[in-house]
């Protein structure tokens, strides 16, 4: 289906004159550049959204899955940051359970990273 479009899309361009071409190449940019704006692209690297005084678990959960908007928050993921936040209604102090939930998101972000390199073809 995809290579009749791209087939029946040359032929268009090949009976176009000049004119008509820069036409239609300037209407495929606009169609990209809305397309792009409509999905920017995924940071490759943590946002670096700092934590505000006072943050508490929940908080912290929310700043992390904003600051590593690359990694997927998969049921492993959230399962493990939700232990965190039970910690803390058994009484566990904020700051300790944000360094270990900052920690969890870094290693997460880290096995992403080498994932991400081991797919790239040399």
């Amino acid at each position: 289906m995809v290579i009749q479009k791209q087939d029946e899309l040359q032929k268009i361009w090949k009976k176009l004159g000049g004119n008509n071409r820069d036409t239609l190449l300037k209407f495929a940019q606009f169609l990209l550049e809305r397309e792009e704006a409509d999905h920017p692209p995924i940071p490759v690297e943590p946002l670096g959204i700092p934590a505000p005084p006072g943050e508490n678990v929940v908080q912290a959960l929310k700043r992390l899955k904003k600051n590593y908007p690359m990694i997927e928050t998969d049921i492993q993921l959230l399962d493990d940051a939700s232990q965190f936040i039970m910690q803390k209604v058994l009484g566990a102090p904020d700051t300790l359970l944000i360094e270990k939930m900052e920690k969890l998101f870094l290693d997460n972000y880290q096995r992403w990273r080498e994932r991400d390199r081991s797919d790239v073809v040399v």
